[in-house]
């Protein structure tokens, strides 16, 4: 029988949606990683500096890479920090 006052912890959306298993970023981290390259991306194509191909191709670099370091953590046998 469960526990009725335990509630299990969910990972935040960012982890979960990237499959992340190696890297654990923080909400801070996480804000300037999902909604900071989004207003970047925003900023530089209302100043006619990129196209309105930016809006989607930053973020989604932005998440390649952070991608690509949660896999390279995982190669070279980085463990996250114990809570």
């Amino acid at each position: 029988m469960a526990d009725r006052g335990a509630t299990p912890t969910r990972r935040p959306l960012y982890p979960r949606l990237l499959r992340l298993r190696n890297v654990h970023p923080n909400a801070w981290q996480r804000a300037l990683l999902g909604e900071g390259a989004l207003a970047l991306a925003v900023l530089l194509v209302l100043a006619d500096l990129a196209s309105s191909w930016t809006l989607l191709l930053l973020p989604l670099a932005v998440a390649a890479v952070v991608k690509a370091h949660d896999l390279l953590a995982g190669l070279l046998g980085q463990r996250p920090p114990d809570p």
